[in-house]
């Protein structure tokens, strides 16, 4: 897909790997991560349209769809993938509609939303009525300040230089832009056997000190995904990946080591 910047990371010799960021961050983040697992990684890790080098989309539309349609440009051999927040959401759009793509997939504190409709969805939407009033009314700034409050170990917006506020405040329209896709589902990922019939190996992480939305969304995801299991990390928020870079690499080469 055009416009979408890529970064190499880890070793060429090592297992084939496909990388995508939260929401506000970009394809450095994860750096420590991988240079910390024991088993290294041949990792093409991605800016988001409208994160790091990317450029920004004109039109977001239903940007889950945007971002997994970039992913899928870019996985040009079976891979492990690899996803944080909404780029673990979109690793999974990706991954459902091309399972021959995927090796094996790691979810760090995934954003699909509507896995966890049979139990904590209603409550999670009507929490963030502030933040939809915010994007419904255009506060940019005040949308961000919400969003990053609502995500437990995310910085706090009035200590940011200038410029990263601005760029937050720009990125909050492909947050908004992320609904349909998150919570509505555009994408069928619910759709009967769809989760069902994937094959590969599927580590959900999360931090314990997250919100609950997230526990229920990985259960939910466990629940429908066959080869499932979800770890949990102690003491961390859901930046995870970068927060506990080290505890995050421990999980996932002890997956790795029972699941290949």
């Amino acid at each position: 897909m055009d416009g979408i910047y890529s970064r190499r990371l880890g070793q060429p010799d090592g297992q084939a790997a496909v990388l995508a960021h939260c929401f506000l961050g970009y394809s450095g983040s994860w750096a420590r991560m991988v240079d910390l697992l024991a088993e290294p990684l041949d990792a093409l890790a991605l800016d988001m349209p409208g994160h790091g080098r990317s450029a920004m989309p004109v039109d977001p539309g239903d940007f889950h769809a945007l971002v997994a349609a970039a992913i899928t440009a870019h996985v040009t051999r079976p891979s492990l993938l690899i996803g944080h927040s909404f780029g673990a959401a979109s690793m999974l759009r990706h991954a459902l509609h091309h399972p021959d793509t995927a090796q094996g997939m790691v979810l760090i504190e995934p954003v699909f939303f509507a896995a966890a409709k049979d139990t904590d969805l209603d409550a999670y939407v009507r929490g963030r009525q502030p933040l939809q009033d915010a994007f419904d009314a255009g506060d940019w700034p005040a949308a961000v300040r919400l969003f990053l409050g609502q995500n437990v170990g995310s910085p706090d917006y009035d200590t940011l230089a200038e410029h990263a506020q601005a760029l937050m405040a720009a990125q909050m329209k492909l947050v908004a832009a992320g609904e349909a896709g998150l919570i509505q589902d555009s994408g069928g990922l619910l759709a009967p056997g769809m989760m069902e019939r994937f094959e590969a190996p599927v580590l959900l992480i999360v931090g314990s000190e997250t919100t609950q939305i997230f526990h229920a969304t990985v259960q939910g995801l466990q629940r429908r995904l066959p080869r499932a299991e979800i770890a949990v990390v102690d003491g961390a928020g859901h930046m995870v990946p970068i927060s506990h870079a080290a505890q995050t690499a421990a999980v996932i080469d002890e997956w790795r080591a029972r699941t290949r």
